[in-house]
Order: C-alpha cells, then structure tokens, then sequence
C-alpha cells in the first residue's frame, strides 16, 4: 500500500553542495554559481574558468595550487611554450611560490588566455592523450558518444550486452562500478516488463491473497 515519504530538501540537498555551506559558517556570505567559472577559490575575488572550447566540444581544465597544481601548471606552461602561447610572465613563474587563494583576476587572465587558444587546436581525444603524458590536471566533458566509445570502458568490457524478451535483439547495457574478484556486479537481465513480478512482490512480499490481487486487478491498481 502507499505511503508518505516526507523528507527534508535541506538535508538532502546538502551533500550536493560541496563546500557551499562552509562559506556561511565561516565568512557570513553566500557563494554564488558561476557558470563556466569556478568562484570562491581566491580571497581576491578572482574568478577561473572550468570550461573550455576545444576543436569537438569542451574540455574541464582548472588553475589549481599546491603540488599538485605546480606539476600541472609547469606542464601547461612548457605545452604553450612549445606552441609559441607562452607569455614571459608564465614563463618566468615560480610556481612552487603560486597560491591560488592569494591570486588576483590579472594573474589568473594571464593564464587563461592562451590556454583558450591553445585547447582550442586540440580534439577532446588528443587533449586527454596530452594531459596523461604530461600530468595535467584536465579532461574531456564527455557525451553520450564519448563514452560509448571510450576505450578504457571497453578494455575493461564495462558494456554488457543482454537480450531482451519485448525487443527482436539484444541491446547493450552499462556494467558494473568496479570489477570484483569474488562477485559479480552489474545488471543480470534486462529490465523487468510492466507487471512482471507483481506475483512475487504483492504475494511473496506483501502476503496478499488471490482475492486481494484480483480486487487490484479490476480497479486497475495493477
């Protein structure tokens, strides 16, 4: 039988936020969303962009510090220099000394700019094979036909193909989130006809008698 579910959207929306809440506890503000642009890295202000144009779509590519951003940073910069995109200011950068929340709009635009044209010469595919040599902190934003076809996902033969009994063929589904060693994971059948289990659900599960499902049945619940 039905029931009702009340469920509060302010907790359930939380975990979707990420650090969001933080900036009110901490700051008393309220970050707003910037579209293509990542806010709220820089105690200045500065806004950077997560988006870019690329020769067959977009790319995620964000200005980040720390270890991790210095090695991807250093591989941008010797990338545009190979390309002629490099400006001295790039070149001459310390960026072990580089602070993404201490750095200003001016900083932060001397570096987008030619990244936008040099991603700009790539394909999303030939971006990837570039961030994976040179340890760039970037990926393709994929869609649909990008991810059917991606060759890791069939290296691991993450698509499995089911029949389905309502169609004339097979069709191919998406496995499972990992590979186990001891189970299996991923679907093991197509997906179940209207009506096909209400047996097992309304009389194994719910203990409903033949009378109870042919009275469901004629109001047409079932």
């Amino acid at each position: 039988m039905g029931q009702q579910v009340d469920i509060s959207l302010q907790a359930r929306l939380l975990w979707a936020l990420a650090n969001a809440p933080a900036y009110w506890a901490t700051n008393r503000s309220v970050p707003r969303r910037g579209g293509q642009q990542v806010t709220g890295r820089s105690l200045t202000g500065a806004t950077m962009r997560a988006i870019y144009r690329c020769k067959d779509g977009y790319l995620n590519f964000i200005i980040y510090g720390g270890e991790a951003g210095r090695r991807s940073n250093e591989s941008l910069v010797a990338r545009l220099a190979e390309e002629g995109l490099a400006p001295d200011g790039l070149l001459k950068k310390d960026w072990r000394r580089f602070n993404i929340a201490e750095s200003t709009q001016a900083e932060i635009d001397e570096l987008e700019r030619p990244t936008a044209e040099l991603f700009l010469r790539y394909t999303k595919a030939e971006f990837l094979g570039q961030a994976h040599r040179r340890e760039m902190l970037g990926y393709p934003v994929a869609d649909a036909r990008d991810i059917l076809g991606d060759p890791h996902l069939q290296a691991r033969g993450f698509w499995q193909v089911i029949a389905c009994p309502t169609l004339s063929q097979a069709r191919r589904f998406p496995g499972g989130f990992a590979r186990l060693s001891e189970a299996p994971a991923g679907p093991r059948r197509a997906a179940p006809r209207l009506g096909e289990h209400n047996f097992e659900i309304y009389q194994d599960e719910l203990r409903l008698g033949a009378s109870d499902l042919a009275t469901l049945t004629a109001e047409k619940v079932i």
